[in-house]
């Protein structure tokens, strides 16, 4: 018999195919089905390539809603937090890789499972199920038809897209996503805070007293709701460090001037940026509106997908829930006067604020709080962005510009010195607050785990 003889090249490139048909092919074929079995087991559509618009427009009906029924800002904010988390658990087995907020935030129960995981869903037609039965069960009457309507638009489109199969299997699974949100809403302590009287006390000279006559203290019992993801409802308190005071040398006198004089000489900009931010219930959808506003418009102007934008929602929902319930508590445990009263009293009698106070204490300032925990999250998920903000575009005011949401909260922040309703005080350490809560919601919730421990 003949012996073969080869070059060493193709002894070579003989070893390297062997070595190939030997290690890699039995692997390659495992790779491969691991792969039609990830495509057997997961035939839908990821929310990864899937437009969010129809989430913005369920977030702008909710905005309108909360406006229509004239809903308060802590109230307008609770609501905003569970829309947002619906949305994102209704969408969640579209979104590979990512986390139930279940466990995560506080007493939240386990969520649903697909019923049958290797069956096509439709993630819009079950955030439509899902949104409509949370949304109905937390407002009221009056809003059920816009509800409703919206809904039936969204999933005549659905049907149209996919097939009634399919999105009457989504519905199924959305509305038993919505029912399992509401029965952890009920638990929250809403009822037993709306229901409770409350009376002012009577206290110092620096005891906060309605300014407003006809008005009544304004969820006074706010701070004792159960709180999403802050381990308790204090744990960003920022107590104050102003003393008191009516004499002229102090600092406190010297706030209350800072207001008076920011007040009594407005620039035009100042007004512009003081009527921006005045969010007031019944006339807009609330502070923590506006911020649900702004995130509609950056959907749209980023281009953002379905899953980016509900794990957004989600975030600052429950963000701007706890920067209300931690502001609210500390203004009912501090109960200082507002500027409008200090100031008439110790300094000019006919003296107003450029905007009208609302009906709550003064210390901290809701708008600062709440506009930096939202900020906080929005920079954290979506990065330094700049953004249009035409939220009052439906009350004829020119859009702002911001180079970030940074820049965005600290303008909502000083509008309220510039409304004549906040000491400087209370507007700097709201900021404090509110990006301490921001960031206890970033570290609490992990939409996906993290890496390397």
């Amino acid at each position: 018999m003949t012996k073969l003889r080869f070059t060493r090249p193709t002894r070579n490139l003989l070893m390297l195919l062997i070595a190939i048909c030997t290690f890699v092919l039995p692997h390659l074929s495992i790779v491969i089905s691991q792969i039609a079995k990830a495509q057997e087991e997961n035939p839908s559509v990821k929310a990864a390539d899937l437009d969010a618009a129809f989430a913005t427009e369920w977030m702008q009906m909710l905005y309108g809603r909360v406006e229509a029924e004239k809903i308060s800002p802590p109230a307008a904010s609770r609501v905003y937090a569970y829309a947002g988390v619906t949305l994102y658990e209704a969408v969640l087995a579209g979104m590979p890789g990512f986390n139930s907020l279940a466990g995560q935030l506080t007493d939240m129960p386990d969520m649903p499972e697909l019923p049958d995981e290797k069956a096509i869903y439709d993630w819009p037609a079950s955030a439509d199920a899902a949104l409509a039965v949370t949304l109905k069960g937390l407002m009221s009457a009056d809003s059920v038809s816009a509800i409703d309507a919206l809904r039936t638009t969204h999933l005549a489109g659905r049907t149209q897209a996919t097939n009634a199969e399919v999105v009457k299997r989504s519905v199924d699974y959305g509305e038993s996503i919505g029912k399992a949100i509401l029965d952890w809403a009920a638990k929250d302590g809403y009822k037993e805070a709306e229901s409770k009287p409350y009376e002012l006390p009577k206290g110092d000279a620096s005891t906060y007293i309605l300014t407003t006559p006809g008005t009544k203290p304004n969820e006074p019992y706010w701070g004792t709701l159960r709180t999403f993801a802050l381990q308790s409802t204090n744990l960003c308190d920022v107590q104050p460090s102003m003393k008191f005071d009516t004499d002229p040398s102090s600092t406190f006198y010297a706030q209350a001037m800072e207001v008076k004089t920011t007040r009594d000489n407005l620039t035009e900009e100042q007004k512009a940026i003081a009527n921006f931010w005045v969010d007031t219930a019944g006339i807009t959808g609330t502070p923590g509106g506006h911020w649900v506003s702004i995130e509609n418009q950056v959907v749209i102007q980023q281009h953002i997908k379905l899953d980016w934008a509900a794990g957004m929602y989600a975030l600052v929902g429950v963000a701007l829930g706890d920067a209300f319930i931690a502001c609210w508590n500390l203004k009912y445990e501090v109960l200082l006067l507002r500027p409008e009263t200090y100031i008439k009293q110790y300094i000019r009698r006919s003296w107003a604020p450029y905007i009208q106070t609302p009906p709550f204490p003064e210390y901290p300032s809701g708008h600062s709080v709440a506009s930096a925990a939202a900020a906080e999250v929005l920079t954290k998920h979506l990065g330094t962005v700049a953004f249009k903000d035409d939220t009052h575009k439906i009350h004829n005011m020119p859009a702002r510009f911001f180079t970030s949401f940074e820049a965005a909260a600290q303008e909502a922040a000083i509008s309220r010195l510039y409304g004549g309703i906040h000491y400087r005080a209370a507007i700097e350490n709201g900021l404090r607050q509110g990006h301490c809560i921001g960031s206890i919601v970033l570290s609490r919730i992990q939409l996906k785990p993290r890496l390397n421990g």
